[in-house]
């Protein structure tokens, strides 16, 4: 969600729009805000979060009414992993006189909801002036779960900046391997996602088992962090492959990472148009997911593999496969970016998204 922000405010037409941005004010944010902040006009940290307190709440929620009334605001772009929250946003940007207010919900409800938080999402939907569907997948489940109204919800696939992605000199990627005692000959199979439950990192690890049956020189390379972190340490201990997995922590900048794996898979179960898989795609990786679908950045076969989700045997299959034909893993690379270049640029995501700020 932070890559999406950060390149909207960079690829917006600054010479139509002003930019301005509101981060929260929290340690795990800290480096988005510095980096948000040299793409747009002026950014302010504001936390109106009930997890502070209800009176830290409600003064900074004053601080947010003050700030949008100073920089005269008319749109308000509101962005949330999830389809939770944001209601006390919503009405201090109402009442601070905010003309249009839409809502990215970069995660939708992949189950029905209980009949309270049902009704509340549904209102808050009804509140807005328009919702953005980060993919057609994404808008599929939102519309089955909660009130989406066809009329003002619009699909627009994330993107990425290619010219951010270039190739990663030999020296970096050597120096990494001497830094995670991978051999030269080491076949490298990664991720770069957070370690938290809804990611299906359990599966990877199960896979790796019959990866390195087959491939022996396959090596497993884990970029990340959270709360999974330990419990995946512990099962790949207890599965005997200490050896060949690396953990090597959150990266800021995971580019040098995503130049040294062979393969990159994300094992998510149910997900749409990550950010991390564009970037992938755009370093030219080979790569497998288990979300796959119509409108996907990964056509099956082309840019890519479809495994099945919650299947580790397919996961392996497909990895397998990857890792045993160097001609398939550079037609695949070389798919992939051609994928994201046509389909899923952060330009094309800026210009779609500046029509629909400036209305009919």
């Amino acid at each position: 969600m932070e890559e999406h922000v950060e390149l909207l405010a960079r690829h917006l037409d600054h010479d139509k729009f002003e930019v301005y941005g509101i981060s929260p004010h929290w340690e795990p944010t800290e480096k988005f805000s510095h980096s948000l902040a040299a793409e747009v006009t002026e950014l302010v940290e504001i936390t109106p979060d009930r997890r502070y307190g209800l009176w830290k709440e409600v003064k900074e929620a004053y601080k947010f009414f003050k700030q949008l009334r100073k920089w005269r605001i008319r749109v308000m772009h509101m962005h949330s992993t999830t389809y939770r929250g944001q209601f006390v946003a919503l009405a201090v940007a109402r009442l601070a006189g905010v003309r249009r207010i839409y809502i990215t919900e970069h995660l939708a409800p992949e189950n029905s909801l209980p009949f309270f938080k049902k009704l509340s999402r549904n209102l808050f939907s009804r509140m807005v002036d328009g919702i953005v569907c980060v993919s057609a997948k994404n808008y599929q489940a939102r519309l089955a779960h909660i009130y989406t109204p066809k009329k003002k919800t619009i699909v627009v696939n994330n993107g990425v900046d290619l010219d951010d992605f270039t190739p990663i000199p030999q020296q970096t990627l050597a120096e990494l391997r001497e830094k995670y005692q991978i051999p030269a000959d080491g076949l490298i199979v990664g991720t770069v996602v957070r370690f938290e439950p809804e990611k299906g990192l359990n599966y990877l690890v199960d896979a790796a088992v019959e990866i390195k049956k087959t491939v022996p020189n396959a090596y497993f390379l884990m970029v990340g962090d959270g709360s999974l972190r330990e419990e995946l340490k512990g099962q790949v201990e207890r599965l005997g492959l200490s050896d060949c997995f690396r953990f090597t922590g959150f990266q800021s900048d995971p580019r040098p990472y995503l130049g040294l794996m062979d393969a990159f898979v994300l094992p998510v179960p149910v997900g749409s148009m990550s950010i991390g898989l564009l970037e992938a795609m755009a370093m030219q990786k080979a790569i497998v997911i288990t979300f796959g679908g119509p409108g996907e950045a990964v056509v099956d076969g082309e840019s890519g593999f479809w495994a099945e989700p919650r299947n580790s045997a397919s996961i392996a299959q497909k990895v397998i496969c990857i890792l045993q034909d160097s001609g398939l893993r550079k037609h695949l690379g070389e798919s992939a970016r051609e994928r994201v270049a046509t389909e899923f640029s952060a330009q094309r995501v800026a210009k779609v998204l500046a029509e629909l700020y400036v209305g009919p």
